[in-house]
């Protein structure tokens, strides 16, 4: 079985470096139209929009450093590597935004060289190298958990699918638990240190990794097991995950649900044509990886009409405006007294 998402990944980061690559490659005259049409390719798809919202609420003073670069021509260059690659987005920005043809230019010049090609490549080094590279590596870091998470997924359902569903079977109170604890241990062995279910402001997440700084990863699971609360169940914990992807200022979130029952989970979501369907709300992308515990179904002729259930991108969104409402509610109620 094929990882879509590590190709459609490994696709995209192939389309930006061919991209960039022509950016490097081609002349003053049409450079800012190329860029403009660079800027559209990345406009065209969520994940790169939710890594540059994500980098821009990151690096809040950025954006004012741009603008001292790009309109008062003021060199400005900064020690952290973030901060960096968040001033190079926003000159990029700005410099896309503007009539001005020869904009990229000029602001080459404010750091020196003489001619107009030694100023372009010092707005191709200072400020295009530097943003495509952190895109480069945000999407690397996502292809990389999404394999990771994508063996586990085929380890439980070629290898321990009867022994996990036993486990859930046998403890149905606590079974949810020693999946997730299954989950975890298998992280921990490939090499990610682990917080488990640390506090947020919005509760405890099922995990988060110990990296350092911001990068980590968030991660919830839940177990599928209509009727009455299965639907429900995991809605919430969608929730839960995009809540904590906000709690912790982080782009990507990960829902893991365990499929114990002959029900069929289908989430219908835009980007549902990948082994690992994923919803970007807000600049949260979450991605939903479903795994099959149901040991010995029925054969199709043997089981009858298949059982679906189905939890569409309305639903999902939906659960976070309700969420959002009850929250704005409490701060008035907060405020109120």
């Amino acid at each position: 079985m094929r990882n879509m998402n590590v190709h459609y990944i490994q696709s995209l980061r192939h389309k930006l470096r061919k991209r960039v690559a022509r950016l490097n490659s081609i002349e003053h005259v049409v450079f800012h139209h190329s860029l403009r049409q660079f800027w559209g390719f990345l406009q065209s798809h969520p994940l790169f929009e939710g890594i540059l919202e994500d980098l821009a609420r990151r690096c809040r003073g950025a954006r004012s450093d741009a603008q001292l670069v790009v309109t008062l021509k003021q060199p400005e260059v900064s020690d952290s590597e973030l901060h960096n690659a968040a001033m190079a987005y926003f000159v990029v920005k700005l410099c896309v935004e503007s009539n001005d043809t020869n904009i990229e230019t000029d602001v080459g010049s404010v750091y020196g060289g003489g001619g107009v090609n030694p100023e372009l490549n010092h707005f191709r080094s200072l400020f295009l190298r530097p943003f495509c590279d952190y895109l480069d590596e945000q999407l690397d870091d996502q292809r990389a958990i999404l394999a990771l998470l994508t063996r586990y997924k085929h380890k439980c359902e070629w290898f321990g699918k009867q022994q996990l569903y036993d486990v859930w079977k046998e403890q149905k109170a606590r079974g949810e638990k020693h999946l997730k604890a299954h989950l975890f241990e298998y992280l921990h062995d490939q090499g990610i240190d682990l917080f488990i279910e640390p506090k947020s402001a919005s509760g405890e997440v099922d995990l988060i990794s110990d990296q350092i700084g911001e990068d980590r990863l968030i991660a919830e699971a839940k177990v599928f097991s209509p009727p009455p609360q299965g639907k429900s169940d995991i809605v919430a914990g969608f929730n839960q995950t995009y809540t904590y992807t906000r709690d912790y200022n982080r782009p990507f979130g990960y829902l893991v649900v365990y499929n114990v029952s002959q029900t069929e989970l289908r989430f219908t979501v835009p980007c549902q044509d990948q082994s690992t369907p994923f919803l970007v709300h807000n600049g949260k992308t979450i991605f939903l990886l479903m795994i099959d515990l149901c040991p010995n179904k029925p054969t199709a002729s043997k089981r009858g009409p298949l059982k679906v259930v189905e939890i569409s991108e309305q639903d999902l969104v939906r659960v976070l405006e309700h969420s959002s409402d009850d929250q704005k509610a409490r701060e008035n109620s907060g405020c109120a007294k």
